[in-house]
């Protein structure tokens, strides 16, 4: 035989085939949980209690379909001479109501298995819930337990270094407050461990309910009130900014809304008039569309310079076209004064 033959062949070359076998074959299946194997057992009963009602439905209204047949039988045909097609009749009422009658008390078993296996299921659920609950607590326990030794380590390192410095009065109190506060925590920590560990099995076992998850607590934004604004009516068109820098136009003998400083210098220009104004009803929308924002007429009210040293007035008593009541001549009384 030849050596590649005989190469080929042997014992290595059984064992390279037999793992490319176990290679390529199928992972063994993973074992399903309890509760994996009762929420399989539920949809499966929904899924018989859905086809069932199906049934039954149909079943009614077969029994329904034959039991008027007969009555049509009844009302009209020969009662003495049509026995055997009543018989008939009859006999297909009966199979339908036995089927009827058996899919509905099927239905109703299915009912209470879907029952049953819902109760088991939430029972189920809630006893992993208590498992997961329990270990959760058992791990955060022996995370404190390995943490306080680290802790009291650390406050006694702090101490020691503080006591070095005996001769500053605040540096010895907070040495004797560590100290005092490193003995508390311990005594207290001891105590809890062991409350706690038995609030374990308790957890586990249903007695004690879970322990709450901690609150969350999220950052809610308060919205910033908005910057104020006043509305005038636009006697001359007019360019300005609003609170974001942006510019915008006003048009002449339309209504504009803009920062209060910017309106109140438009009032004082007589660049605008207050929306009370009679103007206003009178002018408003008659210049049309007709608007061109780089018009050269057209005011920049962020860069215009009032006059300075006229008298201030205030728009909304000068809106009110007031005018002053005439007086009297001045007049010169003689009253008599009694000298001593």
């Amino acid at each position: 035989m030849p050596s590649h033959v005989a190469q080929a062949t042997g014992p290595s070359f059984a064992n390279r085939f037999a793992l490319r076998r176990l290679g390529g074959m199928t992972p063994f299946f993973r074992r399903k949980s309890p509760m994996e194997k009762l929420e399989a057992e539920l949809a499966s009963l929904r899924t018989r209690a859905a086809a069932l009602n199906s049934r039954h439905s149909a079943a009614e209204a077969a029994h329904d379909d034959a039991k008027a047949k007969l009555q049509r039988h009844h009302l009209d045909a020969d009662l003495d001479a049509d026995d055997k097609a009543r018989a008939k009749l009859e006999t297909a009422v009966a199979a339908c109501a036995v089927t009827r009658d058996g899919y509905a008390n099927a239905l109703v078993e299915v009912q209470a298995k879907i029952t049953d296996a819902e109760q088991k299921l939430a029972a189920e659920r809630a006893t992993v819930e208590r498992k997961a609950a329990s270990e959760k607590l058992a791990s955060d326990l022996d995370a404190v337990e390995r943490a306080l030794p680290d802790y009291l380590a650390a406050g006694k390192r702090f101490a020691d270094a503080l006591e070095k410095l005996h001769f500053h009065h605040e540096s010895g109190a907070m040495v004797r407050f560590i100290c005092n506060t490193a003995t508390q925590v311990e005594v207290a920590t001891g105590f809890a461990l062991v409350e706690l560990r038995g609030m374990v099995v308790a957890v586990r076992e249903g007695v004690a309910p879970i322990p709450a998850a901690q609150p969350v607590t999220t950052s809610v934004p308060i919205a910033e009130p908005s910057p104020p604004t006043q509305m005038i009516f636009m006697m001359k068109s007019a360019n300005f900014r609003d609170h974001d820098g942006r510019i915008r136009f006003a048009k002449q003998f339309e209504d504009a809304t803009m920062p209060v400083t910017t309106a109140q210098r438009a009032l004082r220009m007589g660049v605008a008039v207050l929306v009370t104004d009679p103007k206003r009803a009178r002018l408003r929308g008659t210049r049309g569309g007709d608007f061109n924002p780089r018009a050269p007429d057209v005011i920049d009210l962020d860069v215009v310079e009032e006059p300075k040293n006229l008298p201030h007035y205030d728009p909304v008593p000068r809106s009110a076209n007031f005018t002053p009541l005439p007086t009297a001549e001045p007049r010169t009384i003689l009253i008599d004064v009694p000298r001593s």
